[in-house]
């Protein structure tokens, strides 16, 4: 397979181009920077939100577009997918999230689901605007491709790269209180009987490029885990991965309604894991089409040693280890407690 990927040194891309060359794949890139974190692709220098006049003239089998056009109409993936258009044979887009899904749709929507729209959901609604732009980039794809595409909606993805902190800051975390380096009793979001998804993004990525390479269009929701799993049974696994068993970190489950104003001013992605909860209006995402497909999963343990691993050595810090962090975390427990120890 000649594959183009649009991008490919950040997360979900690098994954992807890892993948195809697996397989033996020739992998072209598109790059700001005119380099590549990956030995062995071909790297064009270009950018595609100004000029890709790079790509005219060239025959490629698959092409893999990870960017999420904020601009109304997604004008830059409009224009990419119509340079494209004849001398590529199946176009790819990761498009968005669960999020795409209208919240007064079904609990566990798949593809058929009805999708949010302009005008209907409230503006406030904090997954409204990105949902807008990942379903215009699909409409703007579908309208000037002439060939099969694929869209891939992928939710939450972690793993080695993760460029969030929603998933890494655990293995970490609980790793510094085994070692004694952190504090024994560590802050846990919410219920820990809620049923979480999430995906490691090498298990989306080989997939995106297997049905890449099998000229595979359509829309497939891929979100794992492919399997119901307990916050509590996700950060059970990341202790396992950091070498942990059951009883030896205290877990103090801190309740929604504290956390969702706490810490202020930290960023969604900065935040540990999965919360508000009620930004999440569906129970699960069916993703039982693309299971069907060959979509697989997985266990989170494996996900987390890797993921503990690559951020020892490639992201010391990132800001999960700061003392900033260990003593925001002490208040919320110290707050915690007066609230719990007054009901």
């Amino acid at each position: 397979m000649r594959l183009l990927v649009l991008g490919g040194g950040g997360f979900l891309g690098f994954h992807a181009v890892a993948a195809a060359l697996a397989t033996g794949a020739r992998v072209s890139v598109l790059s700001r920077s005119g380099s590549s974190p990956h030995e062995d692709v071909e790297v064009l220098h270009g950018d595609r939100t100004g000029d890709p006049g790079v790509l005219r003239g060239r025959q490629w089998d698959a092409v893999l577009d990870t960017f999420t056009d904020p601009s109304p109409g997604a004008p830059a993936v409009r224009a990419t997918a119509e340079l494209l258009s004849g001398s590529v044979g199946v176009y790819g887009h990761v498009s968005g999230m669960s999020s795409v899904y209208g919240p007064k749709g079904p609990d566990r929507p798949d593809e058929r689901a009805p999708v949010r729209e302009a005008g209907v959901q409230p503006a406030d609604d904090p997954l409204q605007e990105r949902s807008l732009a990942k379903l215009a980039a699909e409409r703007a794809v579908t309208e000037v491709f002439a060939g099969p595409v694929l869209f891939p909606r992928v939710g939450i993805m972690v793993g080695p790269r993760d460029p969030s902190h929603r998933f890494t800051y655990w293995p970490l975390r609980l790793a510094r209180a085994l070692t004694g380096d952190g504090a024994r009793s560590v802050l846990a979001p919410g219920d820990p009987d809620r049923p979480v998804q999430y995906s490691d993004a090498r298990d989306v990525a080989g997939w995106i490029a297997a049905a890449l390479a099998a000229g595979r269009g359509g829309v497939f929701n891929a979100v794992g885990p492919g399997r119901e799993e307990t916050l509590r049974e996700v950060l059970s696994a990341c202790l396992r991965a950091a070498g942990g068993g059951p009883g030896e970190v205290d877990l103090t489950w801190v309740g929604e309604d504290l956390l969702r104003s706490r810490p202020a001013g930290v960023e969604e992605e900065l935040r540990p894991l999965w919360y508000p909860e009620d930004q999440i209006p569906q129970s699960a995402i069916d993703s039982s089409a693309a299971l069907a497909a060959g979509l697989s999963f997985r266990p989170a343990e494996d996900t987390a040693r890797d993921t503990l691993t690559w951020a020892r050595a490639e992201a010391p810090g990132e800001g999960l280890d700061t003392p900033d962090a260990a003593e925001r975390e002490r208040a919320l427990l110290d707050e915690w407690r007066q609230v719990a120890g007054g009901r």
